[in-house]
């Protein structure tokens, strides 16, 4: 006897992809009408903002990708990885959203339902193959929204270490990230022998600056300052400000003459560059040390340098190199001594500054690796 059912046979699945076909060779009509549709709910000011050419590139492609997957019975690794890159665009049409994960959605959302109104148009001949056309659609988009949201997130928490790890009023690095690169670059000498200079910097005048002109134009300053840093270092430098008229370079494969050279260059870069509020109101004094020259610690070397950069405010003279160390045994004696001797390893605080050098910091290993892979291993002593 024959058997009858009400249930209506699955398309071929060949035809779906034919249908889907179909709509991704008008990719780049659909890409306009969904750009139609994000600025129909897009703010004035974020149209502005828009990477407009981007946008225009990155759209067909985008479309061309979703319809791509949806093509697939099992999404190929590279087209995964494509869809993730190509989803980026989406990133920065919402980063400055107030809620940039809903909104990454809703565009997503939007995406999906051009797609489908273009599919449902190409599908009239055979409505039938409309909802397993659709039904592919979909799990593309899905896949879309998680590599989207998964960009996001990436960006976001990029961007999040970074600003943990920088000056905000200067864009350097801070104290935090100085120490973690200074002790990777101990770690490095230890492994390979690999010497670096420490430069230690002291802005003279800025209290001054600040007397007179206020807080706001000593802050102009201090970029100034900044800025001419990071023009006179190399890329493999590490400029940072780690107190408040305070800075420190970091200078890999120098030994202290080099590291003098580099100090001379910074002085003459601060006089010449920091015209604000009047030329010649602030300059530097730099104190230079060396590893393993004036020591093979991280805390040695900075009171080295520190010491030093006294010696050259005291003297009058831009540029110190710190005497002969004593190894890390001893670390160099202060100007300002405490009452107290300080621990064995750990010079004193000044004040002044927000972290002395050779205090050590809760939570040092936070943040990204420092440049050149993962920070080797710091040897037994």
């Amino acid at each position: 006897m024959e058997r009858f059912t009400d249930t209506a046979p699955s398309p071929p699945r060949a035809v779906v992809i034919a249908s889907l076909a179909r709509v991704r060779a008008h990719r780049d009509e659909l890409a306009k009408k969904y750009l139609l549709r994000l600025i129909e709910r897009t703010s004035l000011d974020e149209i502005h903002a828009l990477p407009i050419e981007r946008v225009s590139r990155e759209l067909p492609r985008l479309i061309g990708d979703v319809l791509e997957v949806a093509t697939q019975e099992t999404v190929p690794p590279d087209l995964a990885t494509d869809l993730r890159l190509h989803a980026g665009f989406l990133v920065e049409l919402r980063a400055q959203a107030s809620d940039p994960v809903a909104a990454l959605m809703a565009d997503c959302t939007a995406l999906q339902g051009v797609l489908i109104e273009a599919l449902a148009a190409s599908s009239s001949e055979v409505p039938e193959l409309l909802p397993a056309a659709v039904a592919a659609l979909a799990d593309a988009c899905a896949q879309l929204q998680t590599a989207v949201v998964d960009t996001y997130l990436q960006h976001h928490a990029r961007e999040l270490e970074r600003q943990a790890l920088t000056d905000p009023l200067t864009g350097l690095w801070n104290v935090r990230y100085m120490r973690r690169q200074l002790q990777y670059l101990v770690d490095l000498y230890h492994r390979y022998e690999q010497p670096f200079a420490v430069l230690v910097l002291d802005i003279n005048g800025l209290k001054q600056v600040n007397d007179s002109y206020g807080h706001q134009v000593g802050d102009r300053a201090l970029a100034q300052v900044a800025l001419a840093l990071r023009r006179s270092v190399r890329v493999v430098d590490t400029a940072a400000r780690i107190g408040g008229d305070e800075f420190c370079v970091l200078a890999p494969n120098q030994v202290s003459s080099a590291g003098a050279v580099l100090a001379e260059r910074l002085t003459a870069a601060i006089a010449r560059e920091v015209t604000d509020p009047e030329p010649g109101l602030l300059s530097a004094s730099i104190g230079v040390a060396s590893c393993p020259e004036h020591g093979t610690q991280a805390d040695a070397l900075l009171a080295a340098a520190d010491q030093a950069m006294y010696e050259a405010k005291a003297a009058g003279e831009p540029v110190a190199v710190a005497s002969a160390s004593a190894g890390d045994e001893a670390l160099p004696p202060r100007d300002r001594a405490p009452e107290r001797p300080a621990p064995r390893g750990r010079p004193a605080a000044r004040s002044g500054r927000d972290t002395a050098p050779g205090d050590r910091q809760e939570g040092g290993d936070e943040g990204p690796e420092p440049p050149g892979g993962p920070r080797p291993a710091r040897p037994r002593r």
